[in-house]
């Protein structure tokens, strides 16, 4: 099957449900790495599959043998492709793909793959955020906790502001969601946990918007006041000092969080 990278298929490939913050390639090279792994990830070639010949490929996306080489190896980086003189080149089974890696994400995506994706994230999270909480009330320095408060006061703004504009307001609620938890997670000083959200944190940035829509946040704001209740519930725990009530707090918060995105994602499904 043909199919020329062309001006119109780049920008489809630059724009279209793109993930915020994705590692660019650049160029022609960046096109065919993100065209070949979006087959891949889409189940094009299945795992253990060879890829077409390289001399189909360099028809097929029209670019040179010496970009779809590269765009192999790269590919091979990623974990998803394995080449071999004796073999070819050919799919590696899924759990040896670099799942956080931003452009398998985006790519994810892209395919269609997004409820598997955004349900392993709210496993993610239910795991790691109440113990994160828990480190943080007990670990915060002065400095961590004024960050905290000062996320959750820009939470409450948004909150008690009135906006005709529910687009806008919708936005904002995200992006104040997601720093209250990236303030914790500061808290509690891990360079590998902050290199961790910050690699997830477009994807869940898509989870919250899909929990929003659940609740009817799309064209007004039902059902906020629960979820400002449950982050309230935190951040007072966490005022407190009580470590194990804060922790207890979050894992609410997550689970009612479970509820919306599978709701959401199963509106979106029918």
């Amino acid at each position: 099957m043909k199919t020329d990278i062309t001006p119109r298929r780049r920008s489809a490939l630059r724009d279209k449900d793109h993930l915020a913050g994705v590692i660019q390639f650049r160029g022609i090279l960046g096109e065919a790495v993100a065209e070949l792994g979006q087959r891949i990830v889409g189940g094009e070639w299945q795992p253990g599959e060879a890829l077409p010949r390289e001399a189909d490929l360099t028809e097929s996306l029209g670019v040179s043998r010496s970009v779809i080489r590269e765009a192999v190896r790269i590919l091979g980086a990623k974990g998803l492709l394995r080449s071999r003189t004796s073999d070819g080149t050919r799919v590696t089974p899924r759990s040896e793909w670099r799942l956080l890696d931003p452009d398998v994400m985006d790519w994810r995506i892209r395919s269609g793959d997004t409820t598997s994706l955004l349900e392993e994230l709210l496993r993610v999270r239910l795991v790691l955020e109440p113990g994160i909480v828990h480190a943080a009330t007990q670990m915060a320095d002065a400095a961590a906790r004024s960050r905290i408060r000062a996320a959750w006061e820009a939470k409450v703004e948004v909150f008690t502001t009135p906006d005709p504009d529910y687009a806008e307001r919708r936005r904002r609620f995200i992006e104040t969601d997601l720093e209250f938890h990236r303030a914790f997670l500061a808290a509690v000083d891990s360079q590998l946990l902050l290199q961790l959200f910050s690699v997830i944190e477009a994807a869940l940035g898509l989870l919250i918007d899909v929990q929003m829509r659940a609740r009817g946040y799309e064209t007004e704001m039902i059902g906020m006041e629960e979820s400002h209740e449950l982050h309230a519930a935190v951040f007072a725990e966490f005022e407190r000092g009580d470590a194990d009530a804060a922790g207890a707090a979050m894992r609410r918060l997550i689970e009612r969080a479970i509820g919306d995105a599978r709701e959401g994602l199963s509106e979106q499904q029918g």
